[in-house]
């Protein structure tokens, strides 16, 4: 019966049917109806595109509508407490966190006065790639004005460096000679004859 009465609505809107009276009195009578036989129309000019440049849809009494539907929200009360430290824990926190910067400074400055300390004169270094002394020159505080080392010092200090020197270039034709034996073996890994 439905699908009967919207094709019926359907050939009345592109004016394929003769409209009765009885048809017409029941879409008056019907807000149902009315509004059904109103979209029909919509999209009829729509579709022949027949629609106005500007249409105005009052769509405000369904919106109230749909608000006064909408139940209310209660949100409890925020419960306000305001948490006090339990016992001496709000005066012991800010003494360990001043405990504790403390004694990283005091580390710092040990450590410093340690390397400020040590000769001047470098030991040697089994590993001279991990070496954090400098391949060239020495290491010395900026506020220290010392020129380069003379006599038997500086020639030690000479005999280092050179020494590092070597290690490090000696280190990096070794790796180099690495590489080179992966890239052959790649090779002939991916190209086997």
């Amino acid at each position: 019966m439905a699908q009967h009465r919207d094709e019926l609505f359907s050939a009345l809107v592109d004016n394929q049917h003769p409209l009765d009276g009885t048809w017409l009195e029941e879409i008056k009578s019907d807000p149902e109806a009315a509004e059904r036989w109103q979209r029909y129309h919509l999209i009829g000019d729509a579709l022949r595109g027949e629609l106005p440049a500007q249409m105005s849809f009052d769509i405000t009494d369904r919106v109230a509508a749909a608000l006064d539907e909408e139940p209310a929200l209660l949100a409890p009360k925020a419960i306000e407490t305001k948490a006090k430290p339990r016992g001496l824990q709000g005066f012991w926190r800010p003494v360990a966190q001043m405990a504790v910067a403390a004694s990283v400074a005091l580390v710092a400055v040990i450590g410093v006065q340690q390397y400020g300390a040590k000769s001047d004169v470098p030991q040697p270094v089994s590993n001279p790639v991990l070496s954090t002394l400098p391949a060239i020159g020495t290491a010395a505080p900026v506020s220290l004005e010392a020129g380069p080392p003379n006599g038997e010092q500086g020639r030690l200090i000479q005999a280092e460096q050179q020494r590092r020197v070597n290690a490090y270039l000696q280190d990096h034709a070794q790796q180099l000679r690495l590489q080179d034996d992966e890239k052959v073996t790649e090779d002939s890994e991916a190209n086997p004859k």
